[in-house]
């Protein structure tokens, strides 16, 4: 009796490889695209800072911010690819020690988060470095929306090792936001537009905290139930819609290369 024919697994079409390296170059220019955004609101320290996305369509890919290169030059192209092993597997640029040691175990530990920032935006660190400070998340319109969403991690220097990431995740559980204390934020996301949109919002609303502490009253706290109302709309997309690619036109306009 001859042996039984075992059935070949399928191999992907062309239009499934194209539609997968469309994704990762879509993925690829709006990634960059928010490293400009970021130039553009103020809200980075040039070669500083760092920021990942997980890579479609391949499980423990990121791409994260290349090292030694300011925001206002990260393009498409130098974005570092880095497997699950923290091999760069593509990309021009080189791979930042810090940013691995943050984004690798967030990443792995929550499967809906696509995106991940970590910057030093002014207010939001100014904030974070007062003593006992916990952010008025019913300050706000733009606060509301991280109401219930917010983690705090004390500070323990520059951070090159995993295990201080690992520390970082447990802070964060299962939040949006991760204020570091006298250092900054992390804020995580299941899509890039949502993710930057948020960190955008959080720092005007940390913004107006300032200015209305400065101005010596007692901020009006907005009702629990708009607070809450708030924070929900925000996690559905509402008003996120449009957000990237409204800011990749102003990009646009000003002729920057961030989809090279």
């Amino acid at each position: 009796m001859s042996a039984p024919k075992t059935a070949s697994p399928p191999n992907p079409s062309a239009t499934e490889a194209d539609v997968d390296e469309a994704a990762i170059r879509r993925a690829r220019i709006d990634f960059a695209a928010v490293h400009r955004i970021i130039v553009h609101e103020n809200m980075h320290e040039g070669t500083w800072n760092h920021l990942s996305c997980k890579v479609p369509g391949r499980p423990g890919h990121l791409l994260i911010s290349p090292g030694r290169t300011h925001f206002s030059r990260v393009t498409a192209s130098n974005l570092v690819e880095v497997n699950a092993d923290g091999r760069s597997v593509g990309g021009e640029g080189r791979l930042n020690v810090s940013a691995w040691a943050i984004h690798a175990p967030i990443q792995r530990a929550r499967p809906d988060v696509t995106c991940a920032l970590h910057v030093h935006p002014p207010y939001s660190t100014a904030l974070a470095s007062i003593d006992g400070w916990e952010f008025d998340e019913r300050g706000s319109q733009n606060a509301a929306i991280f109401y219930g969403n917010c983690a705090y991690f004390g500070y323990e220097g520059i951070v090159t090792e995993a295990d201080e990431g690992e520390r970082m995740v447990e802070a964060l559980g299962d939040k949006r936001v991760l204020f570091l204390a006298n250092h900054g934020v992390l804020m995580v996301g299941d899509t890039i537009e949502k993710t930057m949109l948020w960190l955008y919002q959080l720092e005007r609303a940390c913004m107006n905290e300032m200015l209305a502490l400065q101005s010596g009253g007692k901020i009006r706290p907005i009702p629990v139930e708009a607070a809450r109302y708030n924070a929900a709309l925000s996690a559905y997309a509402v008003g996120e819609a449009g957000y990237l690619d409204g800011m990749k036109d102003v990009l646009d306009a000003d002729g920057q290369d961030y989809a090279t």
